[in-house]
């Protein structure tokens, strides 16, 4: 693909926003045409600029959360570390797998109902691995929060919406919602029609069925999976340990209107304060923590990344959420 245009940004950006939204929605909200629109996602998609249209769901409304597990390695191969990667990719209930480059080499995203679920996870992994770990950190995630790609549309444009997955409210559901959820989990913009003839409903009730699970938030936000690298970004994932708790309000609104900010995770056993990037130089990146440490003098006490080197699992809606009734434990090596 050609170099993108701010055209391209534009329809990326509303994307971000809505994947779901129709193609004439798009063309209004990006002052094109619908046939500039249709053909320029085609190549967007080609290019895997684009990689899925994903929705995202609040997994605390069906009583589950995220366990997060960072892994310091010594003394492996390339082999031992790809293994390691095989375990947690069997896994029904992994949620992220990512290699790492920084104080950790690995991050694995798990859902699960109780940490007693973790927990074995965990002791079948180290019966395993023990000798190549010497360090783990575990952290329970609170909030994980979305914020708009505002860096790729001028500032006029930026949408300073925060998306929240971590409302711990029950939602009574049934077995077509886990179905529909299950359909477009990694296909946000499949029809009415088409989910209809999957679920076996009418196009009617399938679109009750999709407001009943947004308008109760379980269905937070429509969005797309970015290749990131294919803009010529980094991945960055950043920890704060602070000084004074005091300056987390003013952090907040520094990361609302940040633009190249795009997550944030509130957790237990983490760090006090943790945020994602998408930006395309290591100088920008040194330079927006520099802005940081300038902002909040003496007032944090370590800052502490890791770049995402590659990203082996990023899934929305793991095969264990679906089939809540079937354990199915990794294979032996």
């Amino acid at each position: 693909m050609n170099k993108l245009d701010k055209k391209d940004y534009r329809i990326l950006f509303e994307l971000d926003r809505n994947s779901r939204q129709s193609i004439n929605e798009l063309a209004k909200g990006t002052a094109l045409s619908r046939d500039i629109v249709a053909y320029r996602m085609k190549q967007l998609e080609k290019a895997e600029i684009i990689e899925k249209y994903i929705t995202i769901i609040d997994f605390t409304k069906f009583g589950f959360q995220i366990v997060r597990l960072y892994l310091k390695l010594q003394n492996t191969t390339p082999e031992i570390e790809q293994k390691m990667i095989s375990f947690f990719m069997e896994l029904n209930n992994s949620l992220t797998i990512y290699q790492i480059d920084g104080y950790y080499n690995i991050a694995v995203g798990l859902l699960v109902r109780d940490f007693f679920e973790y927990k074995t996870t965990e002791e079948l992994f180290l019966q395993k691995f023990r000798s190549y770990i010497i360090e783990k950190q575990v952290s329970i995630f609170l909030d994980y929060i979305h914020y708009s790609r505002n860096y790729l549309v001028e500032k006029k444009h930026h949408d300073y919406t925060a998306i929240s997955t971590g409302s711990f409210k029950p939602f009574q559901y049934d077995e077509k919602d886990l179905e529909l959820l299950n359909y477009i989990k990694e296909n946000a913009r499949m029809t009415l029609l088409e989910l209809a003839d999957k679920l076996r409903m009418t196009a009617t009730g399938v679109k009750y069925k999709l407001k009943n699970l947004e308008k109760n938030k379980v269905i937070v936000a429509y969005k797309i999976l970015l290749n990131a690298k294919a803009l010529a970004n980094a991945y960055y994932k950043v920890d704060l340990q602070l000084e004074d708790l005091s300056i987390i309000s003013g952090l907040n609104h520094y990361l609302l209107h940040h633009p190249n900010i795009i997550y944030q995770e509130k957790t237990i056993g983490g760090s006090d304060f943790e945020f994602d990037i998408e930006i395309d130089s290591k100088e920008n990146f040194y330079r927006l923590l520099e802005e940081i440490k300038s902002l909040f003098p003496q007032k944090i006490r370590t800052i502490q990344y890791y770049q995402a080197l590659k990203i082996y699992k990023y899934s929305y809606f793991p095969e264990e959420f679906l089939n809540q009734k079937t354990k199915k434990l990794p294979p032996k090596y």
